[in-house]
């Protein structure tokens, strides 16, 4: 995992719904995935709503404000789903292997209580023993 206090980290801002936390690992892979990244939440995984991850926006997203931009690899824009948006205030959001695999996941996400998913791919309650992991589906970041 690539969290710690030795991991730089910059502010995003979410209009109206408070703040959370990027990684340096995160920013660097989303200028490299193209320097755009939208979160969002959707049916699926072994939760009520699973965390998704794409490299374009939809039509309707609200769009983030990072705090040090020139700290940034490249050009970075990161939107988020109205959605998901009230649930990312003091959430961190990184990119590293997770559960044997490379990718961006929320490593916290405060606003959302109960137990986190273990692959920290889903939230909410448990949706039954039948729901499909969203590492064994093996989704990753994707073009909405």
């Amino acid at each position: 995992m690539n969290t710690g206090p030795t991991t730089a980290r910059t502010t995003v801002t979410v209009p109206g719904n408070g703040r959370f936390q990027a990684t340096a690992e995160a920013l660097e892979m989303i200028a490299v995935f193209g320097g755009t990244l939208h979160c969002y939440q959707g049916p699926g995984g072994c939760r009520v709503q699973g965390l998704y991850f794409s490299r374009t926006r939809p039509k309707k997203y609200i769009a983030c404000t990072l705090e040090s931009p020139a700290e940034t690899p490249g050009t970075v824009t990161i939107s988020v789903s109205h959605e998901l948006a009230h649930r990312l205030d003091g959430a961190v959001l990184d990119f590293g292997n997770y559960n044997r695999m490379q990718r961006f996941v929320w490593t916290a996400l405060p606003a959302v209580k109960g137990p986190q998913c273990t692959c920290l791919r889903s939230t909410g309650k448990a949706a039954g023993k039948r729901s499909p992991c969203l590492d064994d589906i093996g989704v990753g970041i994707t073009n909405l």
